[in-house]
This record gives C-alpha cells, sequence and structure tokens, in this order.
C-alpha cells in the first residue's frame, strides 16, 4: 500500500499491485483488493515485458491501462498495474516498473534488517541477560553475528534519569527509542564496542584490553554529554568492577546505577565505591517500602520527598550541620530544628550512630524505588 499510495500521489492515477499469482494485494481503488487479476497473471505466466489493456472487458478483472512485471533477482515477483488511458500512462511505464522495484527491495531489505536485528538481540539477551554457557557452539553464533564474546569486557549500564516520566506515554516511548538509537550510533563509532538494551537499560561493552576505571568514567561523561546536548536529557550510569564474566559484570554495574542520585550530582557510579547497593537488590521491593514504612512511621508518603533530601545532604556533609546547611541553602539552627523534629516523629535520631545506619538503609531503599 505504501509503494501504490506514493506511485499514485505522482502520477494521480489508480495504482494496482498484483502478486504472483495474479492476486491484487495493494490497490487504490479498495473495492479491487483481493480480487483476481487476469491481465497481471497473462504478464507472469507468458514473462511479458509489458501488457496494455485497451478496454476494461479484456481481461477478467481488469481495466484498461499498462501492467509491467516487477522484477527481484531476474524472477518476476508481482506485476504493477497503472489504470488510464494508454497515451496518459505508458509514457510512465518504464520509470513506475523501477520506482516499484526499488521501494520493493527497500522494503525488503528494512524486513531482512528487522530480522537479523532480532536475531542479534536474542543473542545478546541470552549471552548477557541469562548467562547462557560459553559452549563452542554459542561462541560460533556470536561468530556469525559478528561478536566475539571470547574477549574479555567491561560494561555500562546507562538509564534515563526520573525514567518513570517517559516510559507510561506513547512520547516518552518515542523518545526512549530515539535516545536508544543515538547510543547505538555513538557505540557504533569504535570498532569491538557493543550495544545492547533492555527496555529501560542501554548496555555498553567495551573491549576490556588497556580500559581501566579512569577511563570508563570519561567515557561516561562523554555518553552523557552526548544525550544531555542532542535531547536536553540526563542519563545515569553504571560501572562494572571488572567481573570475570560479562553476564557478571552487568549485573555490577545495574548495582552501581541504581547508587546513582541526581538529586546530588551523582550521576555516574562505579561498583566497585558502593557497598549498600550490593546487596539491597536482593531484597523484594515490598520489603524495602515496609522498612520504609518503619523508619519513617508517622510521616505521610507524599512528604518523604521532602525528608530524604534533607538526609541525604546531612549524612553526605558526615554530619557537619554548617556544611549540610550550605548544601540545602538552609540556616543551620534551620537544619537542627528539622532534623529534632524528625526524631521526635519517627523515634529514631539522625544524629545518632545506630539510628543514622537505619536512615542511611532506608533513603537508600527509597531511591531505588523511585528510580526503578
Amino acid at each position: 500500500m505504501q509503494i501504490v499510495t506514493e506511485i499514485s500521489d505522482i502520477l494521480q492515477q489508480h495504482v494496482n499491485l498484483m502478486d504472483e499469482n495474479g492476486i491484487i494485494v495493494a490497490s487504490t481503488d479498495s473495492r479491487r483488493l483481493n480480487t483476481f487479476h487476469e491481465g497481471a497473471a497473462t504478464v507472469i505466466k507468458g514473462k511479458l515485458s509489458e501488457l496494455i489493456i485497451t478496454a476494461d472487458t479484456q481481461f477478467e478483472g481488469s481495466r484498461k491501462g499498462i501492467n509491467l512485471p516487477v522484477m527481484q533477482d531476474d524472477e518476476i515477483v508481482g506485476v504493477i498495474g497503472i489504470t488510464g488511458e494508454y497515451d496518459e500512462v505508458v509514457k510512465y511505464g518504464q520509470v513506475i516498473k523501477k520506482m516499484t522495484e526499488i521501494l520493493l527491495r527497500e522494503n525488503l531489505m528494512n524486513q531482512q534488517k528487522k530480522i537479523d536485528d532480532r536475531i542479534r538481540t536474542r543473542f545478546l539477551d541470552e549471552w548477557i541477560l541469562d548467562d547462557a554457557p560459553p559452549t563452542a557452539a554459542f561462541v560460533q553464533r556470536g561468530v556469525r553475528l559478528g561478536l566475539d564474546i571470547t574477549v574479555p569486557y567491561r560494561v555500562m549500564v546507562a538509564i534515563i534519569a526520573d525514567i518513570k516520566r517517559y516510559t507510561d506515554t506513547p512520547e516518552g516511548q518515542v523518545l526512549i527509542d530515539k535516545i536508544n538509537r543515538r547510543l547505538r550510533r555513538w557505540m557504533a563509532a569504535a570498532p569491538g564496542q557493543i550495544f545492547a538494551k533492555t527496555p529501560s537499560r542501554a548496555i555498553c561493552l567495551f573491549p576490556a584490553l588497556g580500559l581501566n576505571d579512569a577511563r570508563l568514567l570519561t567515557t561516561a561523561q562523554a555518553l552523557q554529554r552526548c544525550i544531555q546536548e542532542e535531547f536536553g536529557i540526563q542519563m545515569l550510569v553504571g560501572i562494572d568492577g571488572g567481573a570475570a564474566t560479562v553476564p557478571e559484570a552487568y549485573q555490577q554495574a545495574t548495582k552501581a546505577v541504581m547508587a546513582c542520585n541526581p538529586k546530588i550530582a551523582k550521576t555516574v557510579c562505579l561498583y566497585n565505591n558502593i557497598n549498600l547497593e550490593i546487596f539491597s537488590d536482593e531484597v523484594s521491593v515490598h520489603t524495602k517500602k515496609e522498612f520504609i514504612r518503619r523508619i519513617f512511621r508517622d510521616i505521610p508518603e507524599d512528604e518523604l520527598s521532602l525528608w530524604v533530601p534533607l538526609l541525604q545532604a546531612y549524612f553526605d556533609a558526615n554530619g557537619s550541620i554548617s556544611q549540610a546547611a550550605e548544601r540545602l541553602f538552609l540556616h543551620k539552627n534551620t537544619l537542627q530544628y528539622r532534623l529534632k523534629k524528625l526524631y521526635q516523629i519517627t523515634g529514631y535520631n539522625p544524629r545518632n550512630m545506630q539510628d543514622a545506619t537505619l536512615f542511611v538503609l532506608a533513603i537508600q531503599f527509597y531511591a531505588q524505588i523511585e528510580g526503578s
């Protein structure tokens, strides 16, 4: 339909496309869809270079006009028909034939590319996400796809900050797709790099030879600049700790990215620099929510977004009231008052080491739930 519509828009004539059996599979006249076109069947059976029909009654299911074979690899795969007076349509015949063949070839190439992409994606999912055993057969599958899974890789996982804003709307999904396509091109700029993705995460694999944490941090920042400059979107990036296998490295990088916190400008995290996040992924979301409710008891859920940044700033300042107040743009007395109020409400004192540990874990769980 795309082909016949584009051609019809140029010619201002009805256009039909028939398959190898002479059935009209696309037409600008919807009444003729799925009907038999004897003229097309005649072209196919006789391997004719063209067929001029001078009257609507000359061939069953056909109307006057010109019919031309559509060729692919020296075989007739269909027939393109242009309805109209001979003098009006004959001058366009060969041009339209070539245009149809080109459009059809492009369509077939796009379909094949989609199939190849699905095969590649399925292989990457088995390798990275499902931890498929690296058998000789599996390695050979990778080789056929242009992927060498025998060399060591470092892994980065990138997600959109505040991704929940985009996942539930068609516009947001379009944006996510555009960002993934841009990251795919960005990764393709250097040999040996591999791009994969899940619905919410971009997975970037880099050949590990000569690649240390410092270079990966620089690469992560370059990735962030690329997306920020083109889309105005902030990316959070987690970097693995140099694991022995790609699946393990992916798990490490995922834990690292979940430790990012854009509210305090913590947008890149190394797995080797995180602590609580190592095990927190093993805790269910239900348990995390229950823990948060227990620690922040008697505080409404919609007020947590006010208390969490305050505590995060206080802990990041290592308990320094003056430094935390400066980060929060508050007076020291105001911060002290709020910390005391939190103690009165919850029964846990953030200025006490034992209670502070509980708050640290609770706000870590809160950040993971909000960022998931």
